[in-house]
């Protein structure tokens, strides 16, 4: 696991990125943001909490705050991704403006449309040149514009969603995530699906790039992180809500995560 396992981002962003057939995102992480990556060239395919999707040009994945996701790469491609936060939400939209902006949020995956996304396109153009700082900057408009061309299309999800290989895969995954807490040990999500071990770790390694452990670990410091910054719990009380069997191993791999201690990560998101 890495630092980047949680991710602060600004009250907006944007962000253009070109990747060689040999990238790979190295972890799964998380952010305070709502996030629209939008495929300009190629496809690959990523996974959201508990799912898997295949996305292709004109494809936008939607990802909410705090939703668990890594893109797979083994193929090129070119994407812009669109960062955002609820407050900056909340300094421009009224609450039922953002009640319907964020509407195609209920969807993962959206298809622009091939005449459509110049369009697309011309907006992200504009962003790019505002200047966060400018008070009177457009930024808000403009990405009103882009989250109605989203609700434009969101009739419209993008047709192979779970990639073909993994088709049994996605119930392996929900397992894991409604149950991390109570996992012990590998043997007992094999036996739960009639698999041995070794096929398990196996291809979960060709499905996600990351060993099994390593995720389970991810998602418990995940939901670790939620409980340090909205409950008053101790970090004993969180370390065993999520499944960790002693504070000092809860303690070694929340740190090794997140280059902070548990104690330090509540510090610092109260500040």
């Amino acid at each position: 696991m890495s630092a980047d396992l949680y991710q602060s981002h600004p009250l907006f962003s944007i962000e253009y990125g070109k990747h060689d057939s040999n990238y790979e995102m190295p972890n799964f992480h998380y952010h305070n943001s709502y996030e629209l990556y939008i495929l300009e060239e190629g496809h690959h395919h990523f996974m959201v909490n508990d799912s898997l999707h295949d996305i292709k040009m004109y494809d936008v994945a939607l990802f909410r705050p705090n939703s668990f996701h890594k893109s797979r790469g083994n193929h090129s491609c070119a994407r812009t991704c669109l960062y955002f936060t609820e407050r900056f939400l909340r300094l421009h939209f009224t609450e039922r403006s953002i009640g319907q902006l964020l509407s195609c949020f209920d969807q993962s995956v959206i298809s622009i449309s091939k005449e459509a996304f110049p369009r697309m396109k011309k907006l992200l153009l504009l962003l790019d040149k505002e200047n966060v700082s400018d008070p009177d900057n457009r930024i808000f408009i403009y990405l009103a514009d882009i989250l109605n061309l989203m609700n434009e299309h969101k009739q419209t999800p993008s047709a192979g969603h779970v990639p073909a290989a993994y088709a049994n895969f996605a119930p392996i995954l929900s397992y894991i995530n409604q149950n991390y807490n109570r996992i012990s040990k590998i043997e007992e999500i094999a036996e739960q699906f009639f698999i041995s071990k070794y096929y398990l770790c196996h291809i979960f390694k060709e499905a996600t790039g990351m060993t099994l452990i390593q995720y389970l670990n991810n998602i418990k410091i995940q939901h670790a992180c939620s409980l340090l910054v909205n409950s008053r719990l101790s970090v004993l009380e969180i370390g065993n809500a999520c499944g960790f069997n002693s504070s000092m191993y809860f303690c070694k791999i929340f740190k090794q995560a997140l280059n902070v201690t548990p104690s330090g990560f509540r510090k610092r998101a109260a500040e």
